[in-house]
């Protein structure tokens, strides 16, 4: 998750919740840029031989996601234009390679 936030941040995000929990379940990541809030899911593996991360994130996962961003805006009586919904991936031999 560090990693996926650095790359956010780069992007021009600001990181406003790191592994945020709630009775309705958890989110990895959840960055605002402007008028825009990301809930985001990381998801990492060491290479790709067993298929993308983001194939990781089935039907269940995205329900309780949604579940945990919509107690996340209610709790923080915040307002955004843009709410949306990201997978990171990070695969450890990509970032391996490239030092």
């Amino acid at each position: 998750e560090q990693i996926a936030g650095r790359f956010l941040e780069k992007k021009g995000f600001q990181i406003l919740e790191y592994n945020y929990r709630c009775r309705a379940g958890e989110i990895d990541l959840i960055a605002a840029r402007g008028s825009e809030v990301s809930f985001v899911e990381v998801k990492t593996r060491r290479n790709d031989h067993y298929g993308r991360p983001c194939e990781a994130v089935g039907a269940q996962k995205i329900y309780h996601i949604r579940r945990t961003a919509v107690h996340y805006l209610q709790e923080q009586e915040m307002f955004y234009d843009d709410v949306r919904f990201h997978v990171v991936e990070v695969t450890l031999e990509q970032i391996r390679d490239a030092f």
